[in-house]
């Protein structure tokens, strides 16, 4: 019989994290009996006679018992752990274009903890609206919430970029309709970038600023705001799921309710 503890159950899992398809269950078999097996990471499992068959994955593929029967202690162990409450909203934190409630809640907590982990002030955040995949209602907030809405391993990274940089990147957020921001504040009429500050001053092109963002926006290769992977850029080693984590259970400790509103950070108008 396997002994697997849940503390070493959970770290197999930060790699495997919670969904409720044909495609994680399998997976998860595997993991646990490799974690099992090999506590220290290293595969044991033979491959060499593994045989490959294609299988369709819709919903007229039916569970297979005896596999639903294995999963079953873990997935409760994981429930668990999932429904913790860790803090309150006292507003419906919502996505949207130019911004909303969460968009601004995650953009202001992520400049929050960069200037906590950086040497030096970073101004400026960004993360990507379609990252955030879940809103938050108004209420209690589980664990299980912020894997929701933050399902990826997502790493903070903090990017140095001069002001003309900055220029560039605020004009594409407005044509694109906006993202979540922090410490910058945008105002794009008619195609064109009307007013632009930074902590609310105004942008000098010589000067340099820091900006925190993720690994993900700011990978080569990507076509939107493609600026963001032409600078400096150095990991600060937090995921952005973990910084949401810590920011409502921190909130939680100080008897505190999110409570984040809409504030004009980013203005779009046409005529």
């Amino acid at each position: 019989m396997m002994n697997i503890t849940l503390n070493h159950f959970e770290n197999c899992l930060k790699k495997y994290r919670k969904t409720k398809n044909l495609i994680f269950t399998v997976f998860l078999s595997l993991v646990l009996l490799s974690c099992a097996a090999n506590p220290a990471g290293k595969s044991s499992l033979d491959l060499s006679n593994v045989i490959s068959q294609n299988i369709q994955i819709d919903s007229t593929l039916a569970a297979d018992a005896d596999l639903e029967a294995f999963i079953a202690p873990y997935r409760k162990e994981l429930d668990k752990t999932m429904d913790v409450v860790i803090g309150h909203s006292a507003v419906n934190l919502t996505r949207g274009k130019p911004e909303a409630p969460l968009n601004n809640f995650v953009a202001d907590l992520i400049l929050i903890r960069a200037n906590a982990e950086f040497d030096k002030p970073v101004e400026i955040s960004l993360t990507n609206l379609g990252g955030l995949r879940v809103d938050i209602p108004k209420g209690a907030v589980t664990v299980g919430k912020i894997y929701e809405v933050m399902p990826f391993e997502n790493e903070l990274v903090v990017l140095e970029m001069n002001g003309n940089q900055v220029h560039a990147l605020a004009k594409e957020i407005g044509e694109i309709g906006g993202e979540p921001i922090g410490g910058l504040r945008i105002e794009y009429q008619n195609g064109r970038l009307k007013k632009l500050s930074v902590g609310g001053n105004y942008v000098e092109n010589d000067s340099l600023y820091y900006l925190v963002t993720t690994d993900y926006l700011s990978a080569p290769g990507r076509n939107r705001l493609k600026i963001l992977s032409e600078v400096p850029r150095t990991f600060l080693g937090v995921t952005l799921r973990d910084a949401i984590l810590d920011e409502v259970k921190g909130l939680q400790a100080a008897g505190k309710k999110i409570d984040t509103k809409v504030d004009g950070r980013i203005v779009i108008e046409s005529n």
